[in-house]
């Protein structure tokens, strides 16, 4: 059986916590991340760099490398995963694109790549 802290546990837990963070022991809090705002300026940014550059590629693939490198760790982050799910998607988009040219289709329905690809976004 799981034992849970009281009220008063919790408080004494955070009042020893603040006291070593001031005394410079344990690093002060991180503040919490908007990654709505983080994924919008990393956009932005990567935007206009490859407006910029003929090399941006480039240096995504080397960041790519990097996001899966992470997974040598001894649980493969989060991100490395994320990494990981856009390129399975990137090879999944292209197998559906050949697909329906294949079939001598122009056009298809969202709802049909979105059937071809949700497996890839949903594990």
């Amino acid at each position: 059986m799981v034992k849970r802290m009281t009220n008063k546990e919790k408080a004494e837990r955070a009042a020893i916590k603040k006291k070593l963070q001031a005394d410079g022991i344990l690093p002060p809090d991180k503040p919490r991340l908007n990654r709505r705002k983080f994924i919008d300026d990393a956009l932005g940014e990567f935007n206009d760099f490859r407006e910029k550059s003929l090399v941006s590629d480039l240096y995504l693939h080397k960041a790519v490398g990097i996001m899966l490198g992470m997974k040598k760790r001894s649980s493969p982050t989060p991100e490395a995963i994320g990494v990981a799910k856009a390129l399975r998607l990137a090879v999944r988009l292209r197998e559906f694109d050949e697909m329906v040219r294949e079939r001598g289709d122009e056009s298809y329905k969202i709802s049909e790549q979105y059937d071809y690809i949700k497996d890839i976004l949903e594990a």
